[in-house]
Formats: structure tokens, C-alpha cells, sequence
């Protein structure tokens, strides 16, 4: 079982090894946190993102609808 806080650290960590000017998606933190069952948590992972992105920390890149499907560090 993956948790919430442990994916919003996984966010935030593939945010800053990108930086601002490159994207990342749902897969790319899914797959930092389990390789091989990623597939079953990318939505923990895009609904961890909508908060993030509400927040300021990440921006969200491209939407479909409300869920952030792409994303990028927020600037300093």
C-alpha cells in the first residue's frame, strides 16, 4: 500500500531533479515508486498532483478535465 504523503514526497522529488523547464508525468513518479506495480497507483499519483498543484508546488502542464496530466516544478 503506497500513502499519500509518500507519494507527495515522490512528486516533489522528481519535480527538482527536472527543475522548471522539463515536465514529468504521473508514470515517471509512479514508476520512482514502485517499478513494477505502477500501473496501479498512477491515479493515487494524479489526485496527490491536483493538490500539489493547488498549493503552488508543481504546475500543472496539461490537464484532461480537472487531473493533472503533466506537470512541471513550480519557480522559487
Amino acid at each position: 500500500m503506497v500513502f499519500a504523503e509518500e507519494i507527495r514526497r515522490a512528486i516533489l522529488q522528481v519535480a527538482e531533479e527536472r527543475g522548471p523547464d522539463k515536465t514529468f508525468g504521473p508514470a515517471d513518479v509512479a514508476r520512482s515508486i514502485d517499478a513494477q506495480n505502477w500501473p496501479q497507483i498512477v491515479d493515487q499519483v494524479k489526485f496527490v498532483a491536483g493538490i500539489l498543484t493547488n498549493e503552488g508546488k508543481i504546475i500543472a502542464k496539461k490537464t484532461l478535465g480537472n487531473i493533472p496530466q503533466e506537470f512541471s516544478k513550480a519557480p522559487s
